[in-house]
């Protein structure tokens, strides 16, 4: 039949009234006419006992209404049995709800949203309401044209532990992904969308869920309807609604479960993106959502269910507890049903074409699964179809259908312009000098806990700049980066605002006594072309909270001029600085002196471009008594300044702003394993012992030769700097990543530590930036040619990294992968390439001349 849309209906005139029942408490008699005025025919009852959803029961509505005895009588009827089966149990649910209240850790819950004020509010003040004791929110304003996201996630400061994040890029995956990129707290991630309304006990539930099955990836509740006021919410829900008849069993899938349902076709109930929850490491293990898939997009949808497959196809495992439970506000015209109806079929052969795209062999299972999906799509007995009422509108499965023959295009047309986008957005030509619109960016640090009037800042700054970006500090160490215009960073209340997106500090370990502290010698190679900057390096180690047992200067030029040095560089005679000289051209060389000569447990380097932090050897030292297993530790490069459109390129490409600013412990998944064993080359993320992330061993880019530490003993035992790699040789670069890459391929365990900050000048000059970005390129190509000259069995790790790069190039990107040329105008681009190109043969002629 064909649906005629009635765009008169009056919802005082609702298809059913829908209403909850508690089993362990009064009943009360439910009236024909609500108490907003609407009347309906009927009511759905969710029937609940002690706050456990058991089932939906139907019933008619008189003209009089139910009685509390009629409605007695046929809750009796239908639920008597069931409520003496759960009563005779050892423990019930009540019982096991307060049990895990007593113990539930914190949480985090995500809510993306996009210019809907008053449902956001709605949902936050159904937040306001939940019984679990620890939680965090967080609001991610998608693609905002107005303020009044904020100003509802404001007018809840004080009645939630709440964060505002704004994603610029309008879909729904980048927004789940921003969120990602924040500080997200506890081990759980719940989502809820914008248009729901969260159950008291929602989110205790999932977490609880969570704590229940330890292995447990992701945990998925009930969702169903706040209201059915009109036809096209109750056709909605006849095909299955937000919870595709899931039903109110418990279920478990994939690993740990007796569920043996294939889980490309059919969909397994696992999960649906309204009412989800994952270990938010899971989450950062298979990449988060992919960003082509969502609504939003041209796909419309589906994230969700590639999040869940993905974790199903790795070997993990899902839940579905319906007690978890949110209420969601159907469309209520028959037009945006037709459209959402279409959007579901776009969004699920989307998903399909996604893990072909991503995974070619999967084809092959799917083939062997089309002739299933062909008879459930055509015939009238499907598990979808068979539930449909008599007057559900044909046409909304025909759009169901049209929708499903556009998916597979319009992911690969969204993957297109996501990469599109990607080449031409992200960064700025260095050429933007001549666009007099472009303004420098000042840097300033703020000390949160302590904070100067003025900041440094002046009026005359607005001539000046274009923006601030603020490194924040609470006590010791960063907490968040905020860049603001500069008129309202010049704002005093602007600038309050902005704090309020600043989160906490991270409990941070107990401060170690200054005298349990190892003593760290900083090395500093250098050519003294920048005697200036030397100086300032020298000052700023010299009045380190922990003092460092020695500096090292390694004079690398070939000529002797240590006379003429110290008279232009009055620090190098201060006392605890020693010069020392290495004629042999090359960064690793210099340091390979510095280490020779240095007497403290700790060595640090840094350059003589960088100044340190007060607190850096403080920060380095600490980690390296906290986490005795380190061996090796890298701190935070920032800015000195953005003056020049070419140190803002480098910042964007090459920079630390993009950093994370927790601690992070880096080591091989699996150090020994097999040649052939991908493990061998995978590098596992942990954040307080938990795995958030893996990288491939050559694309760790965390460590910087200006700001990274090791143990002496470990470093004298790994072997010395590469003399052949670095600047000062023909390989221009690579041999702090190869240090990096050696440690961690031997078993050893290294650190992140972004309490250990370092300023960085960058170069200022496009032609500086361009000879910078050139020898980068030498310098990676030259590293991976002495780590295959060195262990041919990296030949196997690098095909690994070539393919999990191309599956990046196609538009699916795992966790840690970077290009070389992201972010790089085209014209630096090509100087990469051509520097690259050069690498491996600069390596081994230099090899061949040191061994001559």
């Amino acid at each position: 039949m064909t649906a005629v849309e009635n765009v008169t209906t009056s919802v005082r005139e609702a298809v059913a009234h829908v209403l909850d029942v508690e089993l362990s408490g009064p009943i009360a008699p439910v009236s024909r006419t609500a108490a907003d005025g609407t009347t309906a025919n009927e009511a759905w009852l969710l029937v609940r006992l002690d706050g456990e959803p058991l089932g939906w029961q139907v019933v008619p509505l008189p003209v009089e209404g139910l009685a509390v005895d009629e409605l007695q009588r046929l809750l009796d009827a239908r639920w008597g049995e069931e409520v003496r089966r759960r009563r005779a149990r050892a423990e019930g649910f009540a019982e096991r709800h307060a049990r895990h209240l007593a113990t539930a850790s914190r949480a985090s819950v995500v809510l993306c949203t996009r210019e809907r004020p008053e449902a956001l509010a709605a949902c936050l003040e159904s937040l306001t309401a939940q019984d679990h004791p620890d939680f965090a929110v967080w609001v991610v304003d998608n693609a905002p044209a107005t303020s009044t996201t904020k100003d509802v996630v404001d007018s809840f400061t004080g009645r939630l532990d709440i964060r505002y994040v704004v994603e610029p890029r309008p879909g729904l995956s980048r927004a789940r992904n921003r969120a990602l990129r924040e500080p997200l707290e506890g081990d759980v991630v719940a989502w809820i969308d914008d248009d729901e309304v969260a159950d008291p006990m929602w989110l205790s539930e999932l977490t609880r869920a969570m704590a229940e099955r330890p292995g447990a990836d992701a945990v998925s509740g009930l969702v169903v309807p706040a209201e059915l006021a009109t036809r096209a919410q109750l056709w909605f829900e006849q095909f299955g609604g937000h919870s595709k008849g899931r039903g109110f069993t418990p279920a478990d899938f994939g690993r740990g479960s007796d569920d043996r349902q294939n889980p490309l076709y059919p969909l397994p109930p696992f999960g649906v993106g309204a009412n989800m929850a994952f270990r938010t490491a899971s989450l950062y293990a298979i990449g988060g959502f992919d960003e082509a898939l969502g609504a939003g997009t041209l796909t419309h949808g589906a994230e969700d269910t590639r999040a869940f497959t993905d974790l199903l196809r790795g070997g993990g495992a899902t839940l579905y507890r319906p007690s978890a439970v949110t209420r969601h506000f159907h469309r209520r015209d028959l037009a945006g049903l037709r459209r959402q109806m279409e959007g579901y079929g776009t969004g699920l052969t989307a998903f399909y074409t996604s893990l072909v795209a991503d995974s070619p062999l999967v084809l092959g299972q799917l083939a062997r699964l089309a002739g299933r999906a062909l008879r459930d799509l055509t015939s009238s007995s499907s598990l979808r179809v068979s539930g449909l009422a008599d007057d559900f509108p044909a046409e909304l499965l025909s759009a169901n259908r049209a929708g499903m023959t556009q998916g597979p295009g319009a992911y690969l047309r969204q993957r297109r312009l996501h990469q599109r986008a990607a080449r031409t957005a992200d960064a700025p030509p260095a050429a933007a000098a001549a666009d007099a619109a472009w303004r420098p960016t000042q840097v300033v640090h703020w000390d949160l806990d302590d904070p100067p009037a003025d900041l440094g800042l002046t009026p005359d700054d607005a001539a000046r700049y274009g923006a601030v970006l603020f490194v924040t500090w609470r006590p010791a160490r960063p907490v968040a980066l905020l860049t603001l215009p500069i008129a309202e960073a010049l704002d005093r209340a602007t600038r309050e605002v902005a704090l309020r997106r600043v989160p906490e500090a991270p409990q941070a370990p107990p401060r170690v006594p200054t005298s349990a502290l190892p003593g760290v010698s900083v090395v500093i190679p250098t050519v003294l072309e920048r005697p200036e900057g030397l100086a300032r390096c020298l000052d700023a180690l010299l009045r380190q909270e922990h003092p460092p047992v020695e500096v090292l200067v390694v004079d690398n030029r070939r000529e002797d001029s240590s006379e003429q040095a110290g008279a232009a560089i009055p620090e190098l005679a201060r006392p605890g600085v020693r010069l020392l000289r290495q004629p042999v051209p090359g960064i690793s060389a210099a340091r390979n002196r510095g280490v020779a000569e240095a007497a403290g447990e700790i060595v640090a380097f840094t350059d003589d471009d960088v100044q340190v932090d007060r607190g850096w050897t403080r920060a380095l030292a600490e980690r390296f008594v906290t986490e005795p297993e380190v061996d090796g530790a890298g701190g935070l490069v920032l800015p000195s300044e953005l003056q020049t459109p070419a140190q803002e390129v480098f910042e964007r490409h090459s920079g630390g702003t993009d950093k994370p600013l927790l601690p992070e412990t880096y080591a091989l998944e699996r150090p020994h394993a097999d040649t052939w064993h991908p493990a061998r080359y995978r590098v596992l993320v942990r954040r307080a012992g938990r795995v958030v992330r893996s990288y491939s061993l050559y694309q760790l880019g965390t460590f910087m030769g200006a700001n990274m530490a090791f143990r002496t003993a470990a470093l004298r035992a790994q072997g010395p700097f590469d003399e052949a790699l670095g600047t000062g040789t023909p390989s221009h670069g690579g041999e702090d990543v190869d240090m990096v890459v050696r440690m961690l391929s031997a078993g050893r365990s290294l650190g992140y530590e972004p309490a250990a900050v370092t300023s960085h000048v960058h170069r200022r000059s496009d032609a500086e930036l361009a000879r910078q970005m050139s020898g980068y390129g030498t310098g990676f190509t030259a590293l991976l040619t002495a780590l295959v000259a060195r262990d041919p069995r990296h030949l196997v790790g690098l095909v690994y990294a070539a393919l999990t790069v191309l599956r990046s190039r196609l538009g699916r990107r795992d966790p840690g992968v970077t290009t070389l040329l992201e972010g790089l105008p085209p014209e630096l681009s090509r100087l990469r390439v051509r520097g690259m190109l050069a690498g491996p043969r600069a390596y081994l002629r230099t090899r061949r001349r040191d061994r001559s």
